[in-house]
């Protein structure tokens, strides 16, 4: 549109009128609702102004939406409990519309785990965010001394016993 108002020599005067005669859907109630604002003189906004307010309201909302998708969306995969968690808090610093409250933020959390602790927290029921960070950390720390556990009695199965009747010196 801006192209358009250049070639065609359209003054500075008549581009919100020209511009906002051609909007439709979401964008004309948007716009209706700052020409219904009493505290708004609709023939002072220049067109800079204009393209301000635009992009203020549509860039934010879709960012806005975008973020709380991807914090919605996000998940655990192959990082650490600590590590999703700083991920998910640095996240939700730039997103925090996206949680009603403490416990909205736990349960985005918690959908977000590996299943394999997501499972062994179900029966916990933890209401505030940081019971939930700090079961899942003691969950993973828990599975992951189960592991090594597994590991080293499967390391002494390899070893075949000392032959019967064999000489042991102490």
């Amino acid at each position: 549109m801006e192209k358009l108002f250049r070639d065609t020599f359209v003054e500075e005067r008549d581009r919100v009128w020209l511009a906002t005669h051609h909007l439709d859907g979401e964008v004309y109630s948007w716009w209706v609702g700052i020409q219904d604002n009493p505290n708004t003189d609709v023939a002072t906004i220049s067109w800079k102004r204009f393209k301000e307010l635009l992009l203020e309201h549509y860039f934010l909302v879709r960012v806005k939406r975008k973020m709380e998708q991807d914090l919605r969306e996000m998940h655990q995969g192959d990082r650490t409990v600590a590590e999703y968690e700083r991920e998910f808090t640095q996240l939700l610093h730039y997103a925090p519309f996206v949680v009603r409250d403490d416990e909205d933020k736990a349960r985005i959390f918690e959908r977000g785990l590996r299943p394999s602790i997501f499972q062994l927290m179900q029966p916990s029921n933890l209401q505030t965010y940081q019971d939930v960070v700090d079961r899942a950390l003691i969950v993973e720390s828990r599975a992951i001394d189960l592991q090594g556990r597994r590991e080293g009695s499967d390391k002494g199965k390899d070893k075949r016993p000392a032959a019967e009747g064999a000489s042991q010196t102490h």
